[in-house]
């Protein structure tokens, strides 16, 4: 398999995360307006003239009122409407969101290195000449280039639109690596910006925000048991159990929503390593740079800054649940492979 059919798998596994996305958002709501419909009728049943009845018949009741009576039905996809209009809507506002490359790079205290400044040590003139000539190979306008002290091995590319992305190279980096193996990683982060994954970045981190309508949903339903003068203590305590299973629905849709974003992350760091190669037309630069890392080398940036974009980073600085790029070992036989077949 070439790099090219390695990059159309990876766009493919794209579209196959981006349509789990789509079924766990559904699924959500459904679930939140089943549990809140459902509940909101079975609380009804707690007055005193149906204490004969077990919770189970009062169950069936409830449920039979939502999908029997087409005037609550209406209600139940009306209200489902809504749970999806809310969430989608905190998703669009997640993908307006501005992203400048040069704020991100300012953040991790990063020096921009510009071809005017007389000073440029030896090691910065190389990279900024590597960061041209992977910007002409990909033919996308050069980059800024900055450079972060810090003496972990990182890199990463910021920027949600060409004109603004940025390429930052830790100070560990320009010392670890030589050009060839410097080239591999800037090439793969020329990828990113190509690929358009800073912009993926943003978009994914919005549809999980959007999850969190779910806890505010919970919140509301809560206060609205905990503070109701109207409701006898039975019926409290079932809009408590409710906003507690709507509460425990978010969370979880989150977590999964979470896994998605580093699983989507991953394909595009398969998609940024394929992409190298092609800018580069040498695998063995990549390769020399991941086997550095692979022996015991520090990546985690000090910066505060650095979890929040750790998504963003060349080399991965997550748990392994939560991995936002795929072992090196795996992505190292994936570079040979296409290596092979070129």
């Amino acid at each position: 398999m070439d790099f090219r059919k390695h990059q159309d798998k990876a766009k493919k596994n794209t579209l196959i995360i981006w349509s789990l996305y789509l079924v766990l958002l559904l699924i959500s709501s459904i679930l939140i307006s089943y549990t809140l419909f459902v509940g909101l009728n079975l609380a009804q049943f707690y007055q005193p003239e149906y204490q004969q009845y077990s919770l189970s018949e009062k169950f069936i009741a409830a449920n039979q009122i939502v999908f029997q009576n087409q005037e609550q039905l209406l209600n139940f996809l009306g209200f489902l409407i809504m749970v999806l209009l809310a969430m989608i809507s905190a998703t669009v506002f997640g993908f307006f969101q501005k992203s400048n490359g040069h704020k991100v790079a300012l953040a991790f205290d990063g020096k921009l290195i510009s071809d005017k400044d007389n000073e440029l040590s030896i090691g910065e003139k190389q990279a900024l000449n590597i960061v041209t000539e992977q910007a002409l190979a990909a033919n996308i306008p050069t980059p800024a280039l900055y450079i972060i002290p810090d003496n972990a091995i990182n890199a990463f590319a910021a920027g949600k639109t060409t004109q603004e992305a940025i390429i930052a190279i830790t100070q560990g980096s320009m010392k670890s690596f030589n050009r060839t193996q410097l080239s591999g990683i800037i090439a793969h982060e020329i990828g990113h910006i190509v690929n358009h994954d800073i912009k993926l970045n943003i978009q994914i981190s919005a549809f999980v925000f959007s999850f969190t309508v779910l806890l505010f949903f919970s919140r509301v339903i809560f206060y609205q048991a905990a503070y109701s003068r109207r409701m006898d203590g039975r019926a409290k305590l079932l809009l408590l159990a409710i906003a507690a299973i709507i509460a425990l629905i978010g969370m979880m849709t989150v977590w999964f929503g979470r896994l998605l974003q580093a699983a989507m992350s991953r394909q595009r760091e398969y998609l940024a390593d394929a992409s190298a190669i092609q800018f580069t037309r040498y695998p063995s630069g990549l390769i020399e740079a991941f086997k550095i890392i692979k022996g015991d080398a520090i990546t985690t940036l000090k910066n505060p800054n650095a979890k929040e974009y750790a998504h963003a980073m060349l080399f991965s600085m997550g748990n392994k649940l939560f991995a936002t790029h795929p072992p090196l070992k795996k992505r190292i036989k994936r570079i040979q492979n296409k290596a092979s077949c070129q």
